[in-house]
């Protein structure tokens, strides 16, 4: 945004009447806000792990029938976002903006992944109605997780006007998904998918049929905890919610969110969660079957592999406050991105060259679990800088407009990652039928060419992708400097406002 902001002293060091920045937030509701994320960090560990493998080899379904399923709820999130995004911006009640949404949202998306893993007798061993449960299941999971996942999101944005306390909350949030993310399969992998003798625990139906349990009552415990934890604050983002003007009339909620649309950082951060989203999204959707039939990894080394995101999630606590203090946010972003570019493609270039030890080895082993932390490394400051970023377009956009869209915002940008996540699927499932991986194909026994088709795609291609959202990156215009002048200008208008 080019508009100037004159500032003096004074409406520089003055703190809103009734706003976030005068609250102290303690590392407690921290972790309590943060554990909200768990129900996104469940969600992506079920998808990236279990859906395709469950649905594809444990039950049959075709490859493209799955893909098109987890697709076509991804089309749905196309109107639930934007809508539940703009209505939280817009519901004024007694608890605020944000906590009805939440609490609404959350046992019913808790039970989504019971239903998810139960698919009913009638159903199993077909195809159509098979598609169907899949498909009435991640909508309905999809759904509520919005609700649960674009309040919260918005929230962090809210509780908070400080640029650096952003940070530290986005990594909260950040950190505690990433971790989370790890200790579901390294716990539910021995625990829930414990094999017999003659037979892979990752192809039993009843072990999913647990995991859709535990999946919800974790969500429950965390997500609760988090609506407690926040509770607080509920004054306070009252008061933020009243600054918003929103449009007015039924086609409001649409020129809202088309307005965000204005903004060239929010464009440019947009178009790189598409690329990144893209290359994350078939490399999730391929992940089970990449360490399954690739490189031949068993559960036991599977579970032993995720522990590699609590070492990145241990360090990245102490390297996001280090690069912080020292970097502004869109550089550590660009660090991010060049890391992805260098380590998506080795281990798999590596192997196609005949570079990479055998199958089995603990060399290999070693290899994977280091690609694998500095990835996660990578991703969390990823997410990290984005979303920090992400709340001061939402001062800029304020600013400019006049409406506090904290929740349109976030649910364009969620939008944009969950629709490439979505074509992960729906490029994956078939991809899968066209090379011909078979469900009655054991690993160590798939032809070479199909091993060969998974690499390519892993590897080059994802790596030719990743440029573009450097290109986007480097034109990204963000700083401590003008996050100030954003904040002098807001608190300047809120007095004037006030005085009149």
């Amino acid at each position: 945004m080019s508009q100037n902001v004159n500032i003096t002293a004074a409406s520089a060091s003055t703190q809103p009447v009734a706003g976030p920045g005068s609250n102290h937030i303690t590392t407690m509701e921290k972790f309590l806000y943060g554990g909200g994320s768990m129900a996104l960090a469940v969600k992506n560990v079920t998808f990236n792990m279990f859906v395709l493998l469950f649905y594809k080899q444990v039950l049959g379904l075709s490859g493209t029938l799955t893909g098109l399923a987890i697709f076509i709820s991804v089309i749905w999130d196309a109107v639930s976002d934007p809508l539940i995004g703009s209505w939280s911006d817009r519901l004024r009640t007694r608890l605020g903006r944000r906590h009805p949404m939440l609490i609404a949202g959350t046992i019913p998306f808790g039970l989504s992944f019971v239903m998810l893993f139960n698919p009913i007798e009638a159903v199993q061993g077909t195809q159509w109605p098979l598609f169907a449960w899949l498909l009435v299941s991640v909508v309905i999971l999809r759904t509520f997780l919005t609700m649960i996942w674009i309040p919260l999101g918005a929230m962090g944005a809210e509780i908070t006007d400080d640029y650096a306390e952003r940070t530290s909350i986005v990594s909260f949030r950040t950190n505690i998904a990433w971790i989370a993310g790890m200790l579901l399969p390294v716990i539910a992998l021995p625990l829930l998918f414990a094999g017999t003798d003659d037979q892979d625990g990752r192809f039993i139906v009843e072990n999913y049929t647990r995991y859709g349990w535990v999946c919800c009552v974790i969500v429950i415990i965390f997500c609760f905890a988090c609506i407690r934890g926040t509770w607080r604050f509920i004054p306070h983002l009252i008061a933020v919610g009243n600054r918003h003007r929103p449009t007015p009339g039924a086609m409001g909620v649409l020129r809202d969110a088309i307005e965000t649309f204005h903004d060239s950082n929010f464009r440019r951060l947009i178009v790189l969660d598409l690329c990144v989203g893209a290359t994350f999204g078939i490399t999730a959707a391929l992940f089970m079957v990449t360490m399954t039939y690739y490189w031949e990894v068993s559960v036991g080394e599977l579970s032993v592999l995720s522990t590699g995101s609590l070492v990145a999630a241990g360090l990245i606590f102490p390297a996001t406050k280090y690069l912080s203090e020292r970097w502004e946010k869109q550089t550590i972003l660009k660090f991010a991105v060049i890391g992805f570019i260098i380590n998506t493609p080795w281990l798999i270039v590596a192997r196609m060259t005949d570079w990479a030890p055998e199958n089995g080895t603990l060399f290999l082993f070693a290899l994977l679990y280091i690609q694998g932390t500095i990835n996660t490394f990578l991703s969390i400051l990823r997410t990290i800088s984005h979303h920090s970023i992400l709340a001061d377009i939402a001062d800029e956009h304020e600013l400019r407009t006049g409406r506090r869209q904290e929740g349109v915002l976030f649910a364009v940008a969620a939008f944009a990652e969950k629709f490439v996540m979505g074509f992960g699927y729906i490029f994956v499932g078939p991809f899968l039928d066209i090379v011909g991986l078979e469900a009655t194909m054991a690993p160590g026994a798939v032809p070479e060419s199909i091993l060969t088709s998974i690499g390519i795609v892993i590897g080059p291609v994802m790596t030719i992708i990743l440029v573009i959202p450097l290109w986007m990156v480097s034109r990204l215009s963000v700083s401590r400097e003008r996050s100030r002048e954003v904040q002098a200008a807001l608190r300047s208008r809120q007095l004037g406002e006030s005085a009149a």
